[in-house]
């Protein structure tokens, strides 16, 4: 893969400058509550929301995933154990290997109804963050 990030600095000065000079919908999450710091402009228009809507979620509330509608275990619960998408971000987080085109499929709850996604993405760690790029994200059905 080649890397998005290749300078060793633990802190990106301007996050939001930083994203959105990149060409595919882009994320960054922290480690320390998985939880979403900002996005790009890129992925506000795939996901359909703003920044508000965005930074302080969860990946699985930023992209809709039914299983995130659980506020109480939002990602956390059994049925996200074995999701490809968030094992490869918490393998950058705690290996720093970065992850090329992870793809899965998803249920994808938009306007109360649940529509099943194929999403692919790829990941790079950040000093201490975990950079998201969204590679691909269809409906399928």
């Amino acid at each position: 893969m080649h890397r998005i990030y290749s300078s060793h600095n633990h802190h990106i000065k301007n996050p939001h400058a930083f994203l959105d000079a990149l060409e595919s919908p882009c994320l960054l999450i922290q480690t320390d509550k998985k939880q979403v710091v900002t996005a790009n402009k890129k992925a506000c228009e795939l996901f359909g929301k703003d920044l508000a809507q965005i930074e302080g979620r969860s990946g699985g509330q930023v992209i809709d995933c039914v299983h995130a509608f659980n506020v109480e275990s939002s990602c956390k619960n059994i049925n996200c154990v074995n999701c490809k998408l968030g094992n490869a971000v918490i393998k950058t987080f705690t290996t720093a290997q970065s992850q090329e085109g992870v793809q899965t499929l998803l249920d994808i709850k938009k306007n109360s109804e649940i529509k099943l996604f194929s999403m692919q993405l790829s990941t790079e760690k950040i000093g201490d963050l975990v950079l998201v790029i969204v590679d691909n994200y269809k409906k399928i059905t």
